[in-house]
């Protein structure tokens, strides 16, 4: 196969999203915070996130607003633009869990309280804005919404009528839902109803990475979806700073309820690269097929650094909705390409290495940790052994950043990389080269023309007078193993 035959929608999880942002809780963004501070691993510093991703599946084209940033848009989910947001007024930062929909000819917008103001609902005649700032959510009787504004997602119903739900916490906290009025969206019709709560029957919902908190969670993240005429109210639970941090679906045959919920989790990926799978939304696709976008844990500066993924949902005979989360190539049209990881916990080598950040730390499919290259190395490599000779196709790389400052103007930029080929013997067979990056990807996912090796060498620059360094956190190659000659007996 050459590359020309290959599909042109091939995405890996996570998202290879451009242009990342400065994380919310990073002192840049946040200022320096006490509360905050805990939440760091090691010294408190500037870090990227992208997280909680909902939108919206408009003329081909899906509009994803994620925490941290306005909105990314894509027709193919391989290709991504950042598109910030125009306002009447001065630009807003959304801060957490924006949420978008379309109610009759016009878009409403709102996003989470958490660390912001006040609450704010938002209207526009596109997805991209210009947006008015019309107010904050009322009760039916003006005063302000209760309970607070957190985590809020915005639902339109085939006839017209708008529904939104809010709120987050765990034993007896509970999401709340109401109609709003699609004319004057600041405005409940309804009085507050509590939709869902903790329910610890479901153990998956259970607070700690194992789940061992049988009284406490955060039940969060809510998202409507209207399929086959159910409504699917999803939720997040856990936690978001854990891998078993999951999505759950209650269904009904009203916005409001009363719903029932489906017993095993739509989504939960405990492992790999891929993990910590919450707080996203599903949304519509070409030819009726609907994905489920969703936050994956990183977790290597701060508790909540995080970053995005998605996959198809499929449904069994009685309806109950299902995620398989891949972390291996996808074709939005073909699906799973079967192309293996095969760098995984592979021996490798290196140039050079700073402090404890060792080489193997780039293949062991873990978020937290990471290869970092001597400080006075300008030109890094790192090679992995593969152990047998296959046939490579693609090539994800999750890069580290050190340095990091957007308030003394230490920013990110695109890390010019190249990949060189070499049989068992160490002779050279072939190069890629990806020296002239336009846009700066925090992930990086490249396919390529196939070629056959048996080891595999990264090499970038890292500058010596720049005070922004790059190592690496994961460095996964994708492909399929070459069969091996085998002696008769």
């Amino acid at each position: 196969m050459t590359e020309t035959t290959l599909p042109s929608d091939i995405f890996c999880n996570p998202l290879p999203m451009p242009d990342y942002p400065v994380g919310i809780c990073a002192p840049s963004r946040r200022g320096k915070d006490a509360h905050n501070d805990k939440y760091f691993i090691g010294s408190v510093r500037d870090f990227r996130e992208l997280a909680d991703p909902e939108g919206i599946y408009l003329d081909g084209k899906w509009y994803v607003f994620p925490s941290a940033r306005q909105a990314y848009v894509s027709s193919d989910l391989a290709r991504w633009e950042y598109c910030p947001l125009s306002f009447e007024t001065d630009s807003p930062d959304l801060g957490y869990a924006p949420s978008i929909a379309k109610v009759k000819d016009h878009f409403i917008l709102t996003s989470s309280t958490l660390f912001q103001g006040r609450a704010v609902i938002f209207r526009a005649p596109t997805p991209l804005g210009p947006y008015r700032d019309l107010g904050s959510p009322q009760m039916p009787d003006g005063a302000p919404i209760k309970p607070a504004w957190l985590d809020p997602t915005i639902f339109c119903d085939d006839d017209g009528r708008l529904y939104m739900y809010w709120h987050y916490g765990g034993v007896g906290a509970g999401i709340f839902g109401a109609e709003f009025d699609p004319e004057n969206p600041v405005r409940a019709m309804t009085e507050p109803v509590k939709v869902i709560d903790f329910d610890p029957i479901n153990e998956f919902e259970c607070y700690g990475e194992n789940n061992e908190h049988i009284d406490k969670s955060y039940v969060e993240g809510e998202a409507m979806f209207k399929h086959n005429g159910e409504y699917y109210f999803q939720y997040a639970c856990n936690g978001t700073v854990f891998r078993h941090y999951a999505i759950g679906v209650y269904r009904g045959k009203s916005p409001l309820g009363p719903f029932t919920v489906q017993r095993t989790p739509v989504v939960l990926s405990p492992t790999g690269r891929v993990a910590g799978t919450g707080h996203g939304g599903w949304m519509a696709g070409p030819n009726g097929a609907i994905w489920q976008f969703y936050t994956c844990c990183a977790r290597r500066i701060h508790f909540f650094e995080r970053r995005i993924g998605v996959d198809r949902v499929t449904f069994d005979a009685n309806g109950n909705a299902h995620v398989n989360v891949t972390n291996t190539p996808q074709s939005m049209t073909k699906g799973d390409l079967g192309w293996k990881p095969v760098s995984v916990n592979k021996p490798t080598s290196a140039s050079s290495y700073r402090d404890s950040n060792y080489a193997s730390f780039a293949t062991d499919d873990a978020t937290h940790t990471w290869w970092m290259p001597a400080i006075n190395d300008p030109a890094p490599w790192l090679e992995i052994d593969l152990k047998q000779t296959f046939t490579l196709k693609a090539v994800q790389i999750i890069w580290v950043e050190e340095g990091l400052n957007f308030e003394q103007g230490i920013l990110p930029r695109p890390v010019p990389f190249a990949l060189a080929f070499f049989d068992e013997q160490h002779k050279l067979l072939g190069k890629r080269s990806w020296l002239d990056l336009p846009t700066d990807h925090l992930v990086e996912f490249k396919t390529f023309e196939p070629i056959q090796a048996y080891h595999v060498r990264l090499v970038f620059q890292n500058p010596v007078e720049s005070p922004l360094k790059h190592g690496v956190s994961n460095l996964t190659l994708f492909g399929n193993a070459v069969p091996q000659a085998r002696n008769p007996r």
